[in-house]
């Protein structure tokens, strides 16, 4: 009945911590993760602004020691929209190296003078001739094709090369 009377006038009354202690003590009021959040943002977008502004001063020092005006110096525009198609890189054409003589029939030929030869040797061989990369690709195709036979170098790094 005291409970009615109390709340009878206001559907959203809250009453005091002291009418309801074990209710509090279960569910204790927090404030939310989210309002938490958004001050420790806007504190921290504070922060960073007060930085700023003594970046600016330092600045505004510097030209003043340089007998410089800083209102009378321009922004330089940026001409061109920052892209990578815009770069001096991107503007480098990549060309491909033309051989008389196939890959596959570079790498056969060297594996035919020289019986037994081992990945380094052929990548030797490849490099001098002022082939990028390595023949490792190649070797691989001619194994894979049945052209040559590849044996492991028992106690070492790499593989030996034979044609069938």
């Amino acid at each position: 009945m005291a409970l009615e009377n109390i709340c009878s006038y206001d559907i959203f009354y809250t009453p005091p911590v002291y009418l309801f202690p074990i209710f509090y003590k279960e569910f204790p009021m927090t404030t939310s993760n989210v309002a938490i959040e958004l001050r420790r943002l806007v504190q921290q977008l504070h922060d960073e602004r007060a930085e700023h502004v003594k970046a600016i001063e330092a600045i505004d020092q510097t030209f003043k020691d340089l007998g410089l005006n800083a209102s009378q110096i321009k922004p330089v525009a940026n001409t061109q929209p920052v892209n990578p198609k815009n770069t001096a890189i991107h503007d480098i054409k990549r060309t491909r190296k033309t051989f008389a003589v196939t890959a596959d029939a570079f790498v056969l030929s060297f594996i035919q003078a020289n019986p037994e030869c081992s990945t380094a040797q052929v990548n030797e061989h490849w490099i001098a001739d002022g082939r990028n990369g390595k023949a490792d690709q190649t070797l691989f195709k001619l194994v894979k094709t049945g052209q040559i036979t590849r044996k492991n170098i028992k106690g070492r790094r790499g593989s030996m090369y034979t044609v069938k």
